[in-house]
């Protein structure tokens, strides 16, 4: 597929790379200039798509010379692939470390992994979106090679869900025959969605809710049983009006 090298590790906050976990070895100077160059890729690429995005500008950007943009990367398809697996990776990190936050419930390490991904995408003010939607849309037709690695990171990002979830149904949150995997498919679907309406509208709203609504169609077990499932009017929701807020269905604890 083109891709050089692995292991590289995500950029920080969206902010290029950032200093190596406690326990790492140092990387070499070679590798810390490959980080550096996708570094500043995937920024450029956020913001202004990949067939925007020109080898020139990330040699300029990262401070280095063509001939070491050519030493770590053959071509700008080449870079493509390390800016999904950069981005990938970062996003994955992050809702990993939300899932393992102490001293909260599972539904709460649930909430906090949609709050991971607001965050990300309301720190750019709602006017990005998602890198890896945006490639997707992007790029998905005339380069095939980047909508599988796209599709296969959204599939680690719905197997993470899928997996958190079955641990709850194993704890009895969720009813024995819950399908965990289908309904990770749907959140990650739903909250794509979502950010696409929220960077249209410039607005958080549309994503907000639909973190919130991914939230609350989770059926839950209470004392054994499964409730029943009322149904709602349409557009009876609210959506939640401001970072964190109105995103736990009630009555739960």
């Amino acid at each position: 597929m083109g891709r050089s090298g692995t292991g590289r590790k995500a950029a920080r906050g969206g902010q290029g790379t950032g200093a190596e976990a406690p326990g790492r070895e140092r990387p070499t100077k070679g590798a810390r200039t490959r980080q550096r160059i996708v570094g500043h890729a995937t920024l450029l690429m956020y913001a202004n798509g990949y067939a925007r995005t020109s080898i020139e500008e990330v040699i300029r950007a990262a401070g280095i010379t063509k001939g070491s943009f050519y030493f770590h990367f053959r071509s700008k398809e080449d870079l493509g692939y390390a800016v999904i697996e950069n981005a990938s990776a970062y996003i994955l990190e992050r809702l990993k470390e939300a899932l393992k936050k102490p001293g909260l419930s599972s539904w709460e390490r649930l909430e906090a992994m949609l709050r991971e991904i607001q965050g990300i995408v309301e720190a750019a003010d709602c006017t990005r979106g998602c890198i890896l939607g945006n490639l997707a849309l992007e790029t998905s037709h005339d380069h095939p090679g980047f909508r599988e690695a796209i599709a296969a990171a959204f599939r680690a990002w719905w197997d993470l869900i899928a997996s958190h979830l079955e641990a709850m149904k194993e704890e009895g949150h969720l009813p024995p025959d819950f399908d965990c995997q289908a309904y990770a498919q749907f959140a990650v679907s739903a909250l794509e969605g979502g950010i696409m309406m929220s960077k249209v509208a410039r607005d958080p709203g549309p994503m907000r809710t639909a973190a919130k609504l991914v939230l609350d169609l989770l059926p839950r077990e209470v004392e054994g049983r499964v409730p029943a499932r009322k149904s709602r009017p349409q557009g009876g929701r609210k959506a939640a009006e401001g970072p964190g807020t109105g995103m736990r269905p009630r009555g739960r604890d």
